[in-house]
């Protein structure tokens, strides 16, 4: 009788190991925890190039408008010219505001910004908190031309605010304005008094200047970005530079529309 030979073939495996599977989810979490920081600097990068493109287009408003008139428009309601930029303090909105999607529809800018209120918003910001605007211009230099030579200087540390005063590059036409302080309170257009510069682009903020330049500017802060401090550069301690001599651009009770232009 002859016998049966017979082979053994080797269990084939179907499945991974639970370690093998605990090994591969490890991996995982680790290539994401690595990835995600990169991932989201990167997003937060973009936006900072569109903010800054939103504040170049408007900006751009502004020249276009100078070149048309001989001057920009300001903040607030100046008398019956009408030229708040933002519309928020002009009689036409103020006298019927459901009218409007936005108040600048009613800015003598609107024309100029091929009527698209989106450029207003920096996309990081949303613009939740303060409604209608995340740029803002300082208060006193409405009715600038647009080739003025002046400068404006800031206090690197604000606790000493003549002290070793800095330049920006030209005079700033528009900022990104801090949400807290105050725009939350005031979404008006205007920058002036105890308001901040923003810190939403890795601690930076995007500036546009007069002369259509746009740069961004890393703000003096105090240690807690939620608390209003002595270190915070607000736009009291912001100067302007004119032949010499030095004033504030946070205050517009004393001058009107057009002033920075006739001082000497």
């Amino acid at each position: 009788m002859s016998r049966k030979q017979t082979t053994q073939h080797p269990r084939c495996r179907l499945a991974f190991t639970l370690i093998e599977l605990l090994v591969v989810v490890a991996i995982i979490i680790l290539l994401i925890s690595i990835l995600l920081p990169s991932l989201k600097r990167a997003k937060e990068q973009s936006r900072t190039v569109v903010c800054r493109a939103n504040i170049r287009q408007v900006a751009m408003a502004f020249l276009l408008y100078g070149q048309d008139y001989g001057a920009i428009p300001g903040t607030y309601w100046q008398g019956e010219i009408d030229t708040d930029w933002s519309g928020r303090n002009n009689r036409k909105y103020l006298a019927h505001p459901d009218r409007y999607h936005h108040p600048i529809e009613t800015s003598v800018l609107w024309r100029y910004m091929n009527h698209e209120d989106r450029i207003l918003a920096c996309p990081t910001a949303h613009r939740e908190a303060n409604t209608f605007y995340d740029y803002t211009v300082p208060i006193r230099i409405h009715g600038a031309r647009i080739d003025l030579p002046w400068k404006m200087l800031y206090p690197p540390d604000p606790r000493r605010p003549r002290e070793n005063r800095q330049f920006f590059r030209g005079i700033i036409l528009l900022l990104e304005e801090d949400r807290i302080f105050y725009n939350e309170l005031y979404d008006d257009g205007s920058w002036a008094w105890f308001d901040q510069f923003s810190h939403r682009h890795f601690g930076e903020c995007n500036i546009g200047y007069l002369d259509g330049s746009v740069d961004t500017f890393q703000a003096p802060q105090g240690i807690n970005p939620d608390v209003e401090e002595r270190a915070d550069l607000k736009a009291r301690n912001v100067k302007i530079e004119i032949n010499g001599k030095v004033y504030p651009i946070h205050d517009a009770s004393r001058d009107r529309f057009g002033w920075i232009n006739r001082v000497h």
